[in-house]
């Protein structure tokens, strides 16, 4: 064929496709149905796809070929699928003509997962309950359409069949996309297995018999709550032993907490990191919920206040990434955390996330009795990861600089989004990450009263 007819017949399927999901007017006359238009629509698919995985990348990611095994996967199960429907329905060009409408037509959808703004949340695979649902429906619409137009009517029993062909279709997201691993073609380096060989492994005898009596010392070392008092209680978790980063942003955010927020005696850090191994507490989901649980038996439950810090690299079903290799450890999302906080029975909470897509844990998190800060937000990244970084931008910005000056958490948190805005201009880095702040109206009247009690304290020479 030659490649200017080729070329038009892929554009006009691609110029009718889109008219599929959108439940405007077209018939299967109006597509090109061959086995060259089902490769090039194929290669189509793919391409845009990358694209897609590049807008939701990590900062740090670099393309990789394993985008390839899902693309190869999910393209052999629907040659798969379409093949059976035509045999169940008796007619063999079906086999053909619906992975050709079904590529034709996907592409409006693959553009709205790479959109900013609302539509981004419109991710089937997310966590986001109303964009979950919409998305849903707007894709089984999608397969319902491409199922009907690729029937050739008249046909017996042909609404039914565009009815079950649509729920075959569907069929994969549930049963095979839990079996793959991750296959995006932008990998971040937080996933690399290496692991600095001047340092202990965690899954070493050595660290695994000082594991338990580091995070016992931790917690016994806990100071208890003072009448009268309302006293601040610090934990921070960092769990991606990948880039030395996020160590040193937790330890940052505890010795300011300890020296200008009163929290010495009253703070706890967990770290994944090699370099902390034998002398700090791992951060895991489990010794987290540990030392939530104690932090919550140790306060006035009325009346102090607890900040929790996390630090790591951020997905965009909003889970926190977890490595330490070898070990294998659960990623923290916003729904165990606030789990958490209740089973805690902290009710006082000022929770500060820092990763890419860290606004995700505003909604699951807010209460009246809630402040929370995020670095970016739940559509955006965040910037200044990095294995030779010593600051992420948001930690810099508010431990390094607001709030070493600055005694209201609120007012350093708009001090320090207005440096990043500057900041991300200035280094010409883009979308910006758009930090987020949520604060309930009861933590609204009682911050002050803290504020105003930390700063009479430090300023009697007790902090």
């Amino acid at each position: 064929m030659p490649m200017p007819i080729f070329l038009r017949d892929l554009g006009r399927n691609l110029a009718w496709g889109w008219r599929i999901p959108f439940g405007l007017p077209v018939t299967r006359l109006d597509f090109r149905i061959g086995v060259p238009q089902l490769l090039a629509l194929f290669a189509f698919s793919a391409l845009i796809d990358i694209g897609v995985d590049w807008v939701q990348r990590d900062p740090d990611a670099a393309f990789t070929m394993q985008g390839l095994v899902g693309e190869v996967f999910f393209g052999g199960i629907l040659m798969l699928l379409a093949t059976l429907l035509a045999r169940a329905f008796r007619q063999p060009d079906y086999a053909l003509a619906l992975p050709v409408i079904v590529l034709a037509s996907e592409w409006p959808l693959q553009v709205a997962r790479a959109l900013g703004g609302p539509l981004s949340q419109l991710d089937f695979f997310g966590e986001t309950v109303r964009g979950q649902s919409i998305f849903t429906l707007w894709t089984l619409f999608w397969l319902w359409r491409s199922s009907a137009v690729s029937l050739a009517p008249p046909r017996p029993h042909y609404g039914l069949r565009s009815v079950v062909a649509a729920a075959v279709l569907m069929s994969p997201m549930w049963l095979f996309t839990p079996l793959l691993p991750e296959v995006s073609w932008w990998s971040s380096d937080s996933t690399a297995e290496a692991r600095d060989t001047r340092y202990p492994s965690p899954a070493s005898e050595e660290a695994l018999a000082a594991q338990p009596r580091l995070l016992e010392k931790a917690l016994g070392d806990l100071e208890d709550e003072r009448p009268g008092v309302t006293d601040l209680y610090f934990v921070g978790f960092a769990p991606d032993a990948a880039e030395d980063v996020f160590r040193k942003d937790i330890v940052a955010a505890r010795d300011l907490f300890d020296e200008r927020f009163d929290t010495d005696g009253r703070s706890v850090a967990l770290i994944n990191n090699p370099r902390t191994v034998l002398d700090t507490p791992l951060a895991t989901v489990s010794n987290l919920r540990e030392t939530l649980n104690e932090v919550g038996a140790t306060i006035d439950r009325d009346d102090d206040v607890v900040v929790v810090f996390l630090e790591s690299h951020g997905g965009r079903d909003y889970r926190l990434t977890a490595e330490f290799p070898p070990l294998e450890l659960d990623e923290l999302s916003p729904q165990m955390l606030r789990e958490m906080l209740d089973e805690a029975h902290i009710k006082w909470r000022i929770v500060i996330v820092s990763a890419c897509y860290s606004g995700g844990y505003v909604e699951p998190l807010k209460d009246e009795n809630t402040l929370i800060m995020t670095a970016s937000a739940a559509n955006r990244t965040s910037f200044g990861c990095g294995t030779d970084s010593d600051a992420t931008f948001f930690a810099e910005a508010l431990f390094r600089q607001a709030l070493h000056f600055e005694d209201s958490f609120v007012k350093a948190f708009e001090q320090a989004r207005a440096s990043i805005a500057a900041r991300e201009k200035k280094e010409k880095v883009s979308p910006p990450s758009d930090p987020q702040l949520s604060i309930g109206s009861a933590m609204a009247d009682k911050l002050p009263h803290l504020e105003g009690a930390l700063r009479a304290r430090r300023a009697g020479g007790t902090i």
